[in-house]
């Protein structure tokens, strides 16, 4: 074989592989996920460019405006941010709003074989994480010590520390939740009746540690997918019907459980009095302050936001300051909430930008009946609320590469129908 045919193997091949590389994301470190994306990037775009232009040609570039506008809107808002340094580093980290869809639509094409490995690796790497954060946060020791209290506690881990792999609770019950969805999704299609044991299995470990992770937010979002992706999976009215009782008992039992225990940081009082007093701050926490100092500072600015980066400079000076609310942790927070972050950065336009992406990509899996992809982008619509997964590499990473990859499949659908 000769240097050149070697050398195109490779280039065509590389992109296939990375993308089984960073199916392992939920063990790496924020160092590694940064080298391994910037790798797929490279042989992605530089050695795909024909195949890019010739994809833009035939597909126009209305996908790819649709799916990445609001982070040239964010872009643009650096001409007039007090931090650009700061914003500089927020567009380079967040390059995948742009790339991957650019890769996935346009340059590499993910078949079917392909993204069962990748989900396969996906799942396999969140058993490892809870393994390991079960070792590491002493969790059988508890459950054995202190039964009652496991699921009262919150197992904070340590952001940054080498121990944790930049690991984040609302990050990893989120990679635990959609792996869930893939399992029943799978456990609907299997034939196998060990397999299908097997994957309830591992939903029940990863519905247990969901839980004792405590992510309030990703409880509430599971609490409700869970359920309707079942009842809407299962083909019979009677099995419709068991799941509905199945639930309504649970949330019976739930209610009377609460009035004498205390369940985890979003059951601190019976359920009944929540509803009956019902309080944002309570349920929201330490959030719910940093979000009104959010919005107070984006009713001055709201046309087009004080720019990219300057949002963690700002937010912290005039919630210490101004408002006087202190916490520990906020010198490292931002706005808690994608919306906020983008109207802090950009104002109306981005925002505008983003909603744009989402009601045309809900309209299209509703279109195209794909249950999986409406309930993914429901499940970020509502965990882009209380958390914004736009500062971090893992959160950037999972919604861009899912966003993309359900888009080029319905893209690749309609081109055979024609």
């Amino acid at each position: 074989m000769s240097s050149y045919a070697s050398v195109s193997k490779i280039t065509t091949n590389a992109p296939y592989v990375l993308l089984v590389l960073l199916s392992i994301f939920p063990l790496l470190n924020v160092n590694l996920i940064s080298i391994l994306i910037s790798v797929f990037f490279a042989f992605s775009v530089i050695f795909r460019l024909k195949t890019i232009k010739e994809n833009i040609k035939r597909l126009g570039i209305k996908p790819l405006v649709i799916n990445s506008l609001f982070y040239f809107v964010l872009i643009f808002s650096i001409l007039y941010s007090p931090a650009k340094n700061k914003g500089l580093d927020v567009v380079v980290r967040e390059i995948s709003f742009f790339l991957v869809p650019l890769i996935l639509i346009y340059a590499v094409k993910i078949s079917d074989k392909l993204m069962k490995i990748m989900v396969s690796i996906f799942i396999a790497s969140n058993i490892i994480v809870v393994l390991y954060l079960t070792y590491k946060l002493n969790l059988i020791s508890d459950l054995i010590e202190q039964p009652r209290q496991v699921f009262n506690k919150r197992y904070f881990l340590e952001i940054g520390t080498f121990d944790f792999k930049d690991m984040h609770a609302t990050y990893v019950a989120l990679n635990n939740l959609i792996s869930i969805l893939i399992l029943i999704k799978y456990a609907f299609s299997t034939q196998n009746l060990k397999k299908r044991i097997a994957a309830i299995g591992i939903i029940l470990v990863f519905t247990v540690f969901l839980l004792v992770l405590n992510s309030r937010v990703i409880i509430v979002i599971s609490l409700l997918a869970i359920p309707l992706f079942i009842f809407l999976k299962l083909k019979t009215l009677k099995y419709k019907l068991a799941t509905i009782l199945v639930l309504v008992l649970s949330v019976a039992a739930l209610v009377i459980t609460s009035k004498t225990h205390t369940l985890g940081r979003l059951f601190v009082k019976p359920v009944e009095e929540q509803i009956n007093n019902f309080d944002a701050e309570d349920l929201i926490g330490v959030r719910y302050k940093i979000q009104e100092c959010s919005l107070e500072l984006i009713a001055k600015k709201p046309i087009l936001g004080y720019g990219l980066g300057y949002e963690k400079i700002l937010l912290p000076n005039y919630c210490f300051e101004t408002k006087n609310f202190k916490n520990v942790h906020l010198k490292t927070y931002t706005s808690h909430n994608v919306y906020l972050f983008l109207m802090f950065a950009g104002g109306i336009p981005a925002v505008l930008a983003f909603l744009l992406l989402l009601f045309n990509n809900f309209a299209v899996a509703f279109k195209h009946k794909d249950l999986m992809y409406l309930l993914l982008l429901g499940i970020f619509t509502f965990a882009f609320l209380t958390e914004n997964y736009f500062i971090r590499i893992n959160g950037i990473l999972l919604f861009a590469f899912i966003n993309s990859y359900f888009y080029q499949k319905k893209l690749n659908k309609i081109e055979k129908e024609r």
